[in-house]
Formats: C-alpha cells, structure tokens, sequence
C-alpha cells in the first residue's frame, strides 16, 4: 500500500496531504484498512489551489487540481483546511465534545466549510477524517 503522485510536480496542497497520509499510514498500520475506493476533491478556496484523493485497496494516488466526479468535496480556506486534520474525532467525525469540534461543526453550519456529497457519501468522509486525523 502505497501513496503516489499523479503529476510529475504536485503542487503545495497535494503534496501536503499525500506526506500526511503516507506518515499516518505509517505510523498506524492498522489505518490501511480505511483504505476503500473513494475519490475526495479539497479546495483551499483563499489561495485557489485543489488537490484530490483517490482511495483504493491497494493505496492513494493524489493528483492536483479537482476531479468532478469526486464523491466528496471539501472547500474551505487554507488555515481550516490545515486545521481539520487536527481536530479530535469520536467515531470518525469531529469530536463536539470538544472546542475544536464544535468549531468544525460551526463553520460547516455557517458555510465557512463546505462539503459537497455529505450526506451522499458520510463512509468515505469518516475514513477521510480517519486517515488525514494527527490525532
């Protein structure tokens, strides 16, 4: 299982979240079991910059841009989209227990975090949660 890169030069954000998948998946081996097909498109929409993950069995590939078939599509800005990945989970979801859950849980409400495909695909964001979580 492995993480690639469709494009010869990823660009910030692809690269960005490739290294944090690969560590994660290193570091908690037992992750790899997330790892079901799944295509995720995220948009850092302050910068305009996209990167998008498509999931497999048998591992990651993370290509610049958007892919409009994605099943998920998360667009927030920069600062938050870093910020998702740090958030404590409960059962896959930021944890409301918790500021920063409820913060997450806020900014979602309020549009300041938009994820497209939500209630159509709540599996695939759970293990994207799973896999992106430093926590």
């Amino acid at each position: 299982m492995s993480v690639t890169f469709a494009d010869a030069e990823p660009d910030g954000l692809a690269s960005m979240l490739g290294t944090l998948i690969e560590q994660n998946l290193a570091r908690d081996p037992p992750r790899r079991r997330l790892l079901q097909p799944g295509v995720v498109t995220l948009t850092a929409t302050d910068i305009g910059v996209a990167a998008t993950l498509h999931f497999a069995s048998s591992g990651v590939r993370v290509a610049n841009g958007t892919d409009p078939h994605a099943q998920l599509d998360v667009s927030t800005d920069a600062r938050r989209l870093l910020d998702l990945a740090a958030v404590p989970l409960r059962l896959g979801l930021p944890d409301i227990l918790t500021a920063a859950g409820r913060e997450v849980l806020r900014c979602i409400l309020q549009g300041r975090v938009r994820v497209r495909g939500l209630l159509r695909h709540p599996l695939l964001l759970t293990r994207l949660n799973r896999l992106l979580s430093t926590a």
